[in-house]
């Protein structure tokens, strides 16, 4: 509750500040500096420790740009983890020891619209989800809102892409063209 209140104060006062930012910056780049360099900087960072010296891909999903490490070197950042990780998003950094199947892709890329909302405070936040979570008796992990956010919108977007799947197989007999279901 109390990081929903937060997170409708910080909305508010990026409203009001609109203006002064776009005049100082140029439409969008000082919101787009300011909330992922702290994020891009640690996934960098994390990468290049690793001695990955470049992103494996740049994916663009509904608008949201995901630089993708696929490394199996990456492990080594994941064994200073006290949890199993498949994926970690650090700003616009995905790092992945193999290649994210789209269920996990989906989850992650969720959680770089949580950077992009949330910016430099987006970290603390969650960390401060997940040790109320653990104080109230739960899963630190799976009852931290950030992941049950991610998990839903993955679990979404697998439905959907099961449902065109199947209503294009559907369509096929008769005639339709896969440009007429999207409408």
């Amino acid at each position: 509750m109390v990081f929903h209140w937060a997170a409708k104060l910080l909305d508010v006062w990026l409203a009001l500040t609109r203006p002064v930012r776009d005049v100082l910056a140029g439409r969008g780049r000082f919101r787009d500096w300011w909330r992922f360099l702290p994020g891009d900087m640690l996934g960098r960072l994390v990468m290049l420790g690793c001695g990955i010296p470049t992103p494996t891909r740049v994916q663009n999903v509904s608008g949201v740009q995901a630089v993708l490490v696929e490394d199996p070197r990456v492990a080594l950042w994941f064994r200073a983890h006290l949890i199993p990780v498949q994926a970690q998003t650090l700003g616009r950094y995905v790092l992945s020891r193999d290649p994210l199947p789209p269920d996990t892709l989906a989850h992650e890329i969720e959680h770089i619209r949580q950077w992009e909302r949330f910016g430099p405070f987006y970290l603390p936040l969650y960390f401060g989800w997940s040790a109320v979570a653990a104080l109230r008796g739960k899963r630190a992990y799976w009852d931290n809102g950030f992941e049950v956010a991610a998990r839903d919108r993955a679990d979404r977007e697998s439905a959907a892409d099961r449902d065109g799947v199947a209503a294009w197989e559907s369509a096929a007999g008769t005639g339709e063209d896969e440009t007429r279901l999207r409408t």
